[in-house]
């Protein structure tokens, strides 16, 4: 049987269990037919096989983000403003400026929403007022969303247009932000409370939704990634599957979607499974906290730069408990946002009480994040079988606003790579984009060097190697999807997702990792994406 496409000459990193190095791999079908030596694949090769001499550079599987919010981010880059230092947002009046422009070419009465806004990247190191939002745009209700996602601030007319004053209660499971002498509201918004007034804006198109996540997928694909698991409402999973539909889906994309969405699910009996090798429904997403880096985690200990602060909890445990065992007990697998050590411990309270009451084979629970961890959870998560993805960017991308927040020992036990491999707990890695850059080598630079961009030493006990990055990327990924059978490493008989790098990534310095070139990305065997020379 001649291949439809044969790379050679190259280091392919399979990721197989002996973590064995060949020459090259041949691919029929969309499927990997053979792993060996260049003289071994010369058998596969055709007059139709297209051949790929790889001149020594490395392959190696297909990069799995294990969360992330790629199609939402996908629409909110064409609808919204970017507001982060990348941009060039490197003060207040600097995103002032950029919500002025937009005011401009926005019918009055319109929404503007600016994103990515990171207070710690600011010269004045903390968030805008609403009253600062006024004075960018007056005639129009806007609202700006930081990178974490779970802390918004608004102005005046998203506050007026929403009903909310001063004397409007928090909703459950959110907090208004207000000025300890007055009590006037600052615009600030956290979590449930978010919702209150971002409820009111109007919903994308169905074409700009489908065009937002091609457009995110496709640089996804770019960056080595070749399956997400995005987190999904019920446009989001529209837009999904109309680009499946139409052929234009370019990477595969696992859904985990709110939990919100289970009656309507189960009364059509759709659960986890539902799919196929493209695109699968794979659990339900329940919130219970904050987020890192906006360091409105639900912590146990009082934040470091904040007095008598811990975060914020996104739930009680009343609704927690009852929204999970309602859906666990119809057959559906829980992929929780819990971030705090606090959000952590009510979340395995309710699993290990689904677990006990409704036992079933091999249920691989996800905590995505599962971020401020000790010994205790984790040996309580290693005894409920629950799956853990975290950060692979973050001690890098935010550490530097991580340090003052939380101090250098407590950081020894957030992002616990090392303590969760060691425990035999098979966890993965997300970039949770648009939280955070969604390159994966970030990801693996971040979780090798433990080094923040200023260059700081951050939970350094918690570094891995390169290997046991790369496999939490791959391998680990694809367990957690229950796709490790046909996905994550480079054997026979697999689907022939693979990445080809410009250098090799076991044997560069560890502080260049992140500057390594994706060369060439490969779904079922054909180039999604190929680097111009």
């Amino acid at each position: 049987m001649f291949a439809d496409l044969v790379l050679f000459n190259g280091k392919i990193v399979t990721v197989d269990e002996k973590e064995s190095i060949v020459e090259a791999v041949a691919v029929k079908y969309g499927r990997i037919l053979h792993v060996g030596s260049n003289v071994d694949v010369k058998a596969y090769v055709g007059e139709a096989t297209k051949v790929i001499d790889l001149k020594g550079r490395m392959v190696i599987p297909g990069l799995i983000d294990s969360h992330c919010h790629m199609t939402s981010t996908g629409v909110s880059k064409l609808m919204t403003v970017n507001l982060s230092e990348e941009a060039g947002v490197k003060s207040i009046a600097d995103l002032q400026a950029r919500l002025a422009e937009k005011a401009k070419t926005t019918p009055k009465g319109e929404w503007i929403r600016g994103t990515r806004e990171d207070d710690s990247k600011l010269q004045e190191k903390r968030h805008p007022t609403r009253w600062e939002l006024d004075e960018a745009a007056p005639d129009h209700p806007v609202i700006v969303t930081t990178v974490g996602g779970h802390y918004s601030i608004v102005n005046s007319k998203a506050l007026e247009m929403a009903g909310v004053t001063k004397d409007t209660p928090d909703p459950v499971g959110g907090t208004f932000e207000r000025d300890p002498n007055t009590g006037e509201l600052t615009g600030g918004a956290h979590e449930k409370a978010v919702g209150v007034v971002r409820g009111i804006r109007e919903e994308p198109s169905r074409e700009l939704a489908s065009e937002g996540a091609k457009q995110m997928l496709l640089s996804c694909a770019a960056a080595g990634i070749t399956c997400v698991h995005d987190s999904l409402g019920g446009s989001q999973i529209r837009a999904v599957l109309d680009l499946k539909n139409r052929g234009e889906l370019p990477i595969r994309v696992r859904m985990d979607v709110n939990i919100g969405l289970f009656p309507e699910l189960n009364k059509l009996g759709i659960y986890r499974g539902f799919g196929d090798d493209w695109v699968r429904i794979t659990g339900l997403k329940f919130f219970f906290d904050g987020s890192i880096s906006a360091r409105t985690a639900a912590v146990s200990e009082p934040y470091l730069h904040r007095a008598d602060y811990y975060g914020v909890m996104a739930t009680t445990r009343e609704i927690a408990r009852k929204t999970i065992l309602d859906a666990y007990e119809a057959g559906y697998r829980i992929v929780s946002h819990a971030n705090g050590d606090k959000a952590i411990d009510m979340y395995l309270d309710i699993m290990e009480e689904a677990q006990t009451k409704f036992p079933r084979d091999d249920p691989r629970n996800r905590d995505i994040h599962c971020t401020v961890v000790n010994p205790k959870i984790i040996k309580r998560i290693k005894k409920l079988g629950i799956l853990p993805t975290i950060f692979g960017p973050y001690p890098f991308y935010h550490g530097d606003k991580l340090i003052p927040a939380f101090g250098e020992e407590r950081l020894e036990w957030m992002f616990a790579a090392r303590s969760f491999l060691d425990a035999g707990i098979k966890i993965a890695a997300h970039s949770d984009h648009s939280a955070a850059p969604y390159p994966p080598l970030m990801g693996i630079h971040a979780l090798v060097n433990r080094t923040t961009k200023a260059g700081k030493p951050i939970g350094r006990s918690q570094k891995i190697s390169v290997m046991e990055a790369l496999k939490l990327y791959t391998i680990n990924g694809a367990y957690q999807a229950f796709d490790e059978e046909r996905l994550g490493s480079i054997e026979p008989g697999k689907l022939a997702d693979m990445v080809v790098l410009g250098e090799d990534i076991l044997t560069v310095p560890a502080e260049t990792i992140i500057d390594i070139p994706i060369d060439m990305t490969i779904i079922e065997g054909k180039t999604v994406f190929a680097r111009e020379a």
